[in-house]
């Protein structure tokens, strides 16, 4: 059977792998097909299509956007988007310089504390891709600071956390509504990792289907059989199509893999091709 991977992240987020490192590892894990949907950004995407037009894999162009509704974060992935839409463009490089700046302000706050970091240092450690709190989280244990990644959030990182800036909240209307701008497939990642009751995740479920939401990550790394089975029948009630995908990072995640996730994750092809039907 031909498999596929739809969630994964490189170093033009927080992943480990660089763009090309994750294509090429993708093929020598027997994919058929990887997205790389890195949060908030596409630049990894040219280098990317590069590898994969050299070994010959399928790569869907991707991203992941974070979005917020009721005080919960829903992420929302783009497949198969067209990265070079202008609306799309504008639209990433105001998340990009909301994020830069929220950045700055988590760097002020950490050199107040002691910490011996700058943007300049936190980009030649983790890369010059879009920087997120796991980033963060990378240095503060490199440095010192803290013995665990788990401690850094605990501790510093973590919503309402001294180094916790909040961020410009889009809404899950918004990013999916640009992704199909972008003439590409919204798709609600990780359903069962927002911790939500049943009621209350079948409320937003509706809510972003009547915005244009076409599909959700079915399949997932952290999944049960229970989990896969309940998703499909919430997707199937509200028409929608099934994903799935790792949510690969490399050594930042060391226990999924991609592909396979933590062992029991299986995406075949016919997936893709029932996206796009």
């Amino acid at each position: 059977m031909d498999r596929i991977d739809l969630h994964t992240h490189s170093t033009a987020s927080d992943g480990s792998m660089t763009p090309s490192e994750l294509v090429h590892h993708a093929a020598s894990c027997g994919l058929r097909a990887v997205a790389l949907t890195d949060h908030d950004t596409t630049v990894g995407l040219t280098e990317a299509q590069q590898a994969a037009n050299e070994i010959g894999i399928e790569l869907v162009h991707g991203v992941e956007l974070a979005t917020w509704l009721d005080k919960t974060e829903f992420h929302i992935v783009g497949l198969d988007i067209n990265e070079n839409n202008p609306h799309f463009q504008t639209a990433m490089a105001r998340m990009q310089q909301i994020r830069e700046d929220r950045n700055n302000q988590m760097v002020a706050r950490m050199q107040a504390a002691g910490v011996d970091i700058t943007l300049e240092k936190l980009h030649a450690k983790e890369g010059i891709g879009v920087l997120t709190r796991a980033n963060f989280a990378g240095y503060l244990l490199s440095v010192g600071f803290v013995k665990s990644i788990k401690e850094a959030f605990d501790r510093y990182l973590g919503d309402g956390k001294p180094f916790y800036i909040p961020r410009t909240k889009t809404s899950p209307k918004e990013a999916i509504e640009l992704i199909k701008q972008a003439d590409g497939i919204p798709v609600l990642a990780h359903p069962m990792l927002y911790k939500l009751g049943k009621n209350t995740l079948e409320k937003y479920v509706k809510m972003m289907t009547d915005w244009g939401l076409e599909a959700m990550e079915v399949y997932y790394s952290t999944n049960t059989p229970s989990d896969d089975l309940y998703l499909s029948h919430l997707a199937n009630h509200y028409h929608l199509k099934y994903s799935g995908g790792s949510d690969f990072h490399g050594t930042y995640k060391p226990h999924i893999q991609i592909g396979t996730g933590k062992g029991r994750l299986v995406v075949p092809y016919d997936i893709l091709e029932k996206l796009r039907a």
